[in-house]
């Protein structure tokens, strides 16, 4: 199930393309560049609000799609 979810930016490094976005203080779900919802948006700074596509994956673990800056 996919749910739309908006988070904050907790770290991001854009030499790597990865990064990790906070939920509301309960779930931290990891990013990459693939991650996007429009190629070459990969510029994210700590605490800026974003939009997600949120899925789990098994075991608890969740993967994020569709991110784009709010």
């Amino acid at each position: 199930m996919n749910t739309q979810c908006v988070g904050h930016v907790k770290w991001y490094c854009q030499n790597n393309g990865i990064g990790c976005i906070d939920i509301d203080g309960i779930i931290q779900v990891y990013i990459n560049h693939s991650s996007f919802k429009e190629p070459g948006r990969y510029q994210l700074t700590p605490g800026q609000e974003v939009r997600l596509l949120l899925s789990r994956k098994g075991k608890g673990t969740h993967l994020a799609s569709h991110v784009s800056p709010m």
